[in-house]
C-alpha cells in the first residue's frame, strides 16, 4: 500500500501517493491556528451557564428530580456519540476499510473526548440517589423484585461499574487517537497495525461495557422492568448519532472550501447509506423490543411500555416513528439527498433532534408517569447543557490536527473511492 508523507516544511503544496496517482492537498486538510476557538469557547460556556442555571433552580426546588432527568437525557446523548464514534473506529480497523480513511479521523478526535463525558457524569453520580429509587432503601422496603435483583443494584457495585466504563472508553479513545496522530508525525504503517490488532478484543469489551451501562444508567430509571434488547437499542441510537455527527462536522469543513478532492460526494454518499441503515437498524430492533414484551404479556416488561402509551407519551411514540424512521428512511431512499452536502446535513440535524427525542420517551415518563411534564426552560437548559459542553471540546479537538490521518496507508483508497450503487 502506499503510504503519503507529510510536508513537515511546509514547502509543497501537496503530497503524491506513487503508486496510484492520488494527491493529497495539505492546504485542504490543514486549518489556520485558532481555528474553531471561539465556536468551542462558546459552546463550553453556554453549556456551563445552563448546566449551572437547570441544577441550581432544579435543587434548590422540588423539582431536583426532573432537573436531574432532563440533565440525564442531555448526558445520554452526548455520551451516544462518543460511543459510537469509538464504535466505528474499531470497526473500520477490523474491515480494513479503506474509503473511511479521509473521515476516520473526525471519529477519534470525538471518541478521544470520552473524558468530559466522564466530567459530565459526576452530577449524576453525585445526586444518584435522587435519579434511582433503587438506591434509597426506604423508598422500596418490601420489594420483592428488587430484593431479587440486589446483588446487581446496589450503589457500590453501580458506581465502582461506572468507573470502569470510562476507564475502559477513554483508554480505547484516546489510544486510537494517540496512535493516529503519531502517524502523522512519523508515518509508520505498523501503527495502523496495531490498532486493529486492539480493536478486535476493544470491539467485544465495548459491546458488554456498553449494554450494561445502558442498564445501570437508562434501564435502571424503573428498576422493576427489563429488557434484553435495550442495549443494543441504545447502542443503534449511538452508532446513528455518530454518523449524524460526522456528517454534519464534513459538511461544515466543506462548506468552507476545505477537504477539496479529499472527502466527495462519493463519501458523502457512503455517509448516507450508513445513516439510512442505522436509522432502519434502531427502527428494527425498537419494534421488536416492543413486540417481543408485547407478544410475552408479561407485567413486569409491559408496564414500562403502558405508561409510554397513556397521559399523552402516546403522541411522542408516534413522532418517534414516523420522524425517527419513516422521514429520514424516504429521504435517504433518494440518491440525489446522499450525495447532497446540504441536504444529508439537514438529515442529520433532525436525526439528533430524533436522537434527543428518543432519550427523552426513555428518561421522562420514570418521572412524570402520569404527564408529559415539560418545563421550557429547565428541560432546554438540562438537556443542552452536556451536549453543548460535550460539543465545544469536540469543536477545539476537531481543530487543532490535520482533519484526515494524512499517512495513513489507505489514504489512497479513500482519495480514488467511487460509488457504482
Amino acid at each position: 500500500m502506499s503510504q503519503i508523507v507529510a510536508d513537515t516544511h511546509g514547502s509543497h503544496g501537496h503530497h503524491d501517493s506513487h503508486h496510484h496517482g492520488a494527491t493529497l492537498d495539505i492546504k485542504a486538510v490543514t486549518l489556520p491556528e485558532g481555528t474553531g476557538k471561539l465556536a468551542s469557547n462558546a459552546l463550553i460556556f453556554i453549556g456551563m451557564v445552563a448546566g449551572i442555571v437547570a441544577l441550581v433552580v432544579g435543587l434548590s426546588g422540588e423539582n431536583a428530580r426532573h432537573a436531574l432527568g432532563s440533565y440525564l437525557v442531555g448526558f445520554a446523548v452526548a455520551l451516544a456519540m462518543a460511543l459510537g464514534s469509538l464504535a466505528y473506529i474499531m470497526i473500520f480497523q477490523q474491515t480494513n476499510a479503506g474509503w473511511s480513511a479521509g473521515l476516520r479521523r473526525i471519529y477519534e478526535a470525538v471518541a478521544s473526548q470520552m473524558w468530559v463525558c466522564a466530567l459530565l457524569f459526576l452530577p449524576i453520580a453525585v445526586f444518584a440517589a435522587k435519579l434511582y429509587p433503587w438506591m434509597d432503601a426506604h423508598h422500596t422496603v418490601g420489594d420483592v423484585l428488587l430484593e431479587g435483583k440486589k446483588d446487581y443494584l446496589n450503589p457500590w457495585r453501580w458506581y465502582i461499574f461506572a468507573v470502569i466504563y470510562f476507564a475502559i472508553w477513554s483508554f480505547l479513545g484516546m489510544r486510537f487517537y494517540a496512535w493516529s496522530r503519531e502517524q502523522d508525525a512519523t508515518g509508520d504503517k505498523w501503527l495502523t497495525a496495531k490498532a486493529r490488532r486492539l480493536a478486535a478484543p476493544g470491539l467485544l469489551i465495548f459491546a458488554l461495557s456498553v449494554a450494561f451501562a445502558s442498564f445501570d444508567w437508562l434501564m435502571g430509571l424503573d428498576h422493576h422492568w427489563y429488557s434484553t434488547m435495550f442495549g443494543v437499542y441504545f447502542f443503534a441510537g449511538a452508532i446513528m448519532s455518530a454518523t449524524a455527527l460526522c456528517i454534519i462536522v464534513l459538511g461544515v469543513f466543506r462548506l468552507r472550501g476545505k477537504l477539496r478532492g479529499v472527502i466527495t460526494a462519493e463519501h458523502f454518499h457512503d455517509q448516507g447509506k450508513l445513516l439510512v441503515a442505522f436509522t432502519i437498524f434502531w427502527s428494527y430492533v425498537a419494534f421488536f423490543q416492543y413486540f417481543l414484551i408485547w407478544y410475552s404479556n408479561i407485567p413486569e416488561e409491559t408496564m414500562w411500555f403502558q405508561i409510554r402509551e397513556e397521559h399523552g407519551w402516546e403522541n411522542l411514540g408516534r413522532l418517534l416513528c414516523i420522524g425517527h424512521f419513516a422521514v429520514p428512511f424516504l429521504l435517504l431512499l433518494w440518491r440525489g439527498v446522499k450525495r447532497s452536502t446540504r441536504g444529508l446535513m439537514l438529515v442529520s440535524v433532525w436525526m439528533l433532534l430524533m436522537q434527543i427525542a428518543d432519550i427523552f420517551f426513555v428518561v421522562r415518563p420514570e418521572i412524570y408517569p402520569d404527564r408529559i411534564g415539560f418545563d421550557f426552560v429547565l428541560d432546554t437548559l438540562g438537556i443542552l447543557a452536556p451536549i453543548c459542553i460535550f460539543l465545544g471540546f469536540c469543536v477545539r479537538k476537531i481543530c487543532s490536527a490535520p482533519l484526515v490521518p494524512i499517512n495513513d496507508p489507505r489514504m489512497h483508497e479513500a482519495l480514488t473511492h467511487k460509488n457504482y450503487v
